[in-house]
C-alpha cells in the first residue's frame, strides 16, 4: 500500500471524548471528514465544538524494513482544549492496538510523536482513536 493510500485508510477515525460528567458521546462523519462529538458537560461541550482531523507523518524505518508512522498530526482542536490531555491510539486490523501516545494540547494544531520503542508499520495502520481529558464541570 502506498503512503497516500495508508493516509486515506487511516483518515477514517474514531473520536471519543472522556471528561468528568460525560453522559453521552457519539461520533459522526465519513471518510476524510472531521468527526464531531456530542458531550454532556458544559466544559466538554466547549472543547468539542469543532471537528478534529488526523493526518500522519510517515518515514522509512530500518527496524520495520519499510515505512512507519512517526507521528499523528491533529488539527481542528478548539482553542478551549488547550491544557487538556490528549491520547492518540493507533490500531491495526480488527482493532488490534499498535501504539498509544499521550500529550498536552498546546494549540489548534499539534503533532503527537509515535514512541521509537513502538514502531508502527504504515501498512498495518487501520484506525485511530483520539481521546481528550480535562476541563472542569461548568
Amino acid at each position: 500500500m502506498n503512503t497516500r493510500g495508508a493516509r486515506k485508510l487511516a483518515a477514517v477515525a474514531l473520536v471519543g471524548l472522556a471528561a468528568l460528567g460525560l453522559r453521552t458521546a457519539s461520533a459522526a462523519g465519513g471518510a476524510g471528514d472531521p468527526l464531531e462529538i456530542l458531550v454532556g458537560s458544559q466544559a466538554a461541550r466547549a472543547c468539542s465544538s469543532s471537528g478534529i482531523t488526523v493526518d500522519y507523518d510517515v518515514a522509512y524505518d530500518a527496524t520495520l524494513e519499510g515505512y512507519g508512522v512517526t507521528a499523528a498530526q491533529l488539527s481542528g482542536l478548539d482553542a478551549r482544549c488547550e491544557g487538556w490531555d490528549v491520547t492518540v491510539s493507533l490500531t491495526g486490523p480488527g482493532g488490534a492496538p499498535l501504539a498509544e501516545m499521550t500529550a498536552v494540547v498546546v494549540g489548534e494544531e499539534m503533532r503527537v510523536e509515535v514512541p521509537a520503542a513502538t514502531p508502527v508499520a504504515a501498512e498495518h495502520l487501520a484506525g485511530v482513536a483520539v481521546v481528550l481529558r480535562g476541563g472542569t464541570e461548568a
